[in-house]
């Protein structure tokens, strides 16, 4: 038997049609994405969430100059750290303005010639 033969033998095989949205129905099974969370760990974020917006609250009505003392240590540490100096802006400016360009350059892919041995 050659494979001619063994072809024309399959392709004379009855075969059923396949239903219509087999494809759909097959992508619904393999494709199924997963949950980001799980519903105990969303439980938790909520209420670990909901325990530091009430301790914040709490903290800003028990008293009212925390907020003041809140915004001096985030500016000192911010003038220790030398974010508010002129050079860094203009460093912060040129590293974006880099990453921009060359995020926005396209390689083109190199040709390759195939060599074949015969």
């Amino acid at each position: 038997m050659t494979d001619d033969d063994l072809d024309r033998a399959l392709f004379a095989l009855p075969l059923e049609e396949p239903p219509a949205d087999l494809h759909r129905q097959i992508m619904a099974a393999v494709m199924r994405p997963a949950p980001a969370f799980r519903a105990w760990e969303l439980w938790v974020i909520g209420a670990l969430l909901g325990l530091i917006g009430w301790l914040t609250f709490a903290l800003f009505v028990a008293s009212p100059e925390s907020g003041d003392r809140l915004i001096e240590a985030a500016v000192g540490m911010l003038r220790q750290l030398g974010l508010f100096s002129r050079s860094t802006y203009v460093w912060l400016a040129i590293g974006l303005s880099s990453v921009w360009w060359i995020s926005s350059l396209s390689f083109m892919p190199v040709r390759r010639l195939t060599v074949y041995n015969r």
